[in-house]
């Protein structure tokens, strides 16, 4: 709005020679409030992960930990992604930190892009390792023959690497055979290529080709077993109603 006639501003005045003019300290940005989509569970969740990569407590974030915080949620952002969220909320190229309000509008981008990698695994390995209550662990050997069969099947090799990190990071338990698949899933995705490059090729498999593969198939067996109790049912009564008509048995 123009100012009113009569209330112009008074020009300046023009500092004393020998002195020199002191400015007013410019106003502090005002940080917008969270998305309003977060409860105050959500705030307290995202602003931990945040602190937790905060490590000079100077209340900013380098960029590079914004990939692995954003896996941390549960998020598999791909490199594209990172890059798009950079240039929406970051004042310019040469920003190299972010701030607390600008990481809670990135998990809000984020969540509206959608990312179903992490369910997409989980699912898989869940249907591969026989595990039909999806508990989270299932047995290793089975885990392996499947993937060995599955797909682009898995080379010696490569379980070899796939072997050594389930027990780095203690996911696979030799005593017993079991493997707990979700923890595993949880630490892969913690990784990023771009600043630590991953260990093994994960799958070598297309996770959502495989995740529709394994479902079809537990899918199959489903019904496969539903079959045979149904047949087993239809044996039963019939094996009943002879008795009935033979006076074995009343009804």
């Amino acid at each position: 709005m123009p100012p009113k006639k009569g209330k112009e501003n008074p020009p300046a005045k023009a500092a004393k020679p020998g002195k020199v003019a002191i400015l007013p300290p410019p106003k502090p940005k005002k940080v917008p409030p969270p998305p309003a989509c977060f409860g105050p569970d959500d705030i307290a969740k995202f602003k931990e992960i945040y602190k937790a990569h905060d490590e000079e407590n100077i209340d900013k974030v380098p960029l590079n930990q914004i990939p692995i915080m954003l896996r941390k949620i549960g998020f598999n952002p791909k490199g594209a992604e990172i890059k798009e969220l950079f240039r929406l909320f970051l004042e310019d190229d040469l920003v190299d930190t972010v701030e607390l309000h600008e990481w809670y509008f990135m998990i809000e981008a984020k969540m509206n892009w959608g990312d179903d990698f992490e369910v997409v695994v989980t699912k898989a390995f869940a249907n591969l390792s026989h595990d039909d209550d999806e508990v989270g662990i299932c047995d290793f050997e089975t885990l392996k023959e499947e993937l060995f069969n599955w797909g682009e099947p898995l080379m010696d090799v490569e379980f070899v690497d796939f072997i050594k990190l389930a027990l780095k990071d203690k996911t696979y338990n030799m005593e017993d055979g079991t493997f707990n698949y979700v923890k595993f899933i949880e630490n892969m995705n913690m990784k990023d290529e771009k600043y630590l490059k991953e260990p093994i090729n994960f799958f070598k498999l297309d996770q959502k080709t495989l995740a529709e593969m394994a479902m079809k198939k537990a899918q199959e067996e489903r019904e496969e077993q539903e079959r045979k109790e149904a047949e087993k049912r239809a044996r039963e009564e019939a094996r009943r109603q002879r008795m009935i008509a033979e006076g074995l048995i009343q009804v």
